[in-house]
């Protein structure tokens, strides 16, 4: 979602809670049943209209979106009736190898195993082939563990440093499994229930870059509240503000995903020139919630995945 609209989304809380609210009642209250299904029936004409118009909008950028595209493994979150130790799973106990010191804080508090990926089932160009994906949150403090109190914070920098969480990689699971440690199972607040794995399944797709992505400007060759605005005024009876909110929802790269775009609900983190992608995106649902519906992202240099090397995996999350 576009960060104006997140921003106006709480300022209307904030005014509904002043009297707008009161507002909105009295004038649907103040319409004829008639009036009212006129306006609605015009608002869902628009939107139509506006949809229909986007591929027209996007249409000179089409190859450039095209060359864009990257695959992805789309991940669906089901029940898990028994925790499976090296399944693909939110949530749940990690697997551990004996001879590794299992991921800490800086205060020494065990991290909590938010996502472990089985990479011989989840099969993606570019990606290891084989062995365990895991992503570590800390469920002490304010962030999950994401790196956004440093006072030496330089934007995707501060957010690769793995103070308060970890991606490790097993290339080689068969090892036996070591017990967690003591206080692993002391989650604290996280935006998921441990003690509740879920299952994920995967279905592949491909995808171009999104709307909310730093680097869409350069590849439209302008924003897109821009291209609306002028696509409006090319058409009369076109609103910009209907167009924009239309073409920002064809190009939603929202939901559960390894690999692919990543969505954001304030705005990217990455600079339009950085090299950095998409690792693994979790978002908010009935089993995730990010603070208020937020969203969370897990950032790679392309380089780095192409070695196998998770250490410098960078690790944000927004929300409204």
């Amino acid at each position: 979602m576009k960060t104006y609209q997140a921003v106006l989304l709480s300022t209307g809380l904030v005014l509904a809670m002043g009297g707008a609210a009161a507002y909105g009642v009295y004038r649907l209250a103040g319409m004829s049943k008639g009036a009212h299904e006129r306006e609605v029936e015009f608002l869902a004409a628009e939107r139509e209209r506006s949809a229909g118009a986007v591929d027209e909008i996007l249409a000179p950028a089409r190859a450039r979106l095209a060359a864009t595209e990257r695959d992805l493994l789309r991940i669906e979150l089901a029940p898990m009736a028994t925790d499976e130790l090296k399944a693909s799973k939110l949530g749940g106990r990690a697997y551990w190898a004996a001879g590794r010191d299992w991921p800490r804080d800086p205060d020494g508090h065990p991290l909590q195993l938010l996502a472990q990926i089985d990479l011989a089932q989840a099969r993606l160009p570019g990606y290891p082939q084989q062995g365990l994906l895991q992503f570590f949150i800390s469920g002490r403090g304010d962030y999950y563990g994401a790196n956004f109190d440093d006072p030496q914070r330089d934007g995707m920098n501060a957010l690769a440093q793995p103070r308060s969480f970890r991606v490790v990689h097993w290339p080689d699971a068969s090892a036996p499994a070591v017990a967690p440690p003591d206080g692993a199972s002391q989650a604290g607040q996280l935006p998921f229930e441990p003690g509740s794995p879920r299952r994920m399944r995967f279905s592949a797709a491909r995808e171009s870059i999104g709307a909310n992505d730093a680097r869409l400007p350069q590849v439209l060759g302008r924003p897109l509240d821009e291209l609306a605005a002028a696509y409006a005024a090319r058409h009369p009876g076109q609103r910009a503000e209907a167009l924009s909110d239309a073409a920002y929802e064809a190009l939603a790269r929202g939901g559960h995903k390894l690999g692919g775009h990543p969505d954001f609900t304030q705005s990217d983190p990455r600079e339009a020139e950085d090299r950095h992608v998409l690792l693994l995106q979790l978002d908010s649902d009935d089993t995730l919630m990010w603070g208020d519906s937020g969203i969370a992202n897990f950032f790679i240099d392309p380089d780095d995945l192409e070695r196998g090397e998770f250490d410098r995996v960078a690790y944000h999350w927004d929300c409204y």
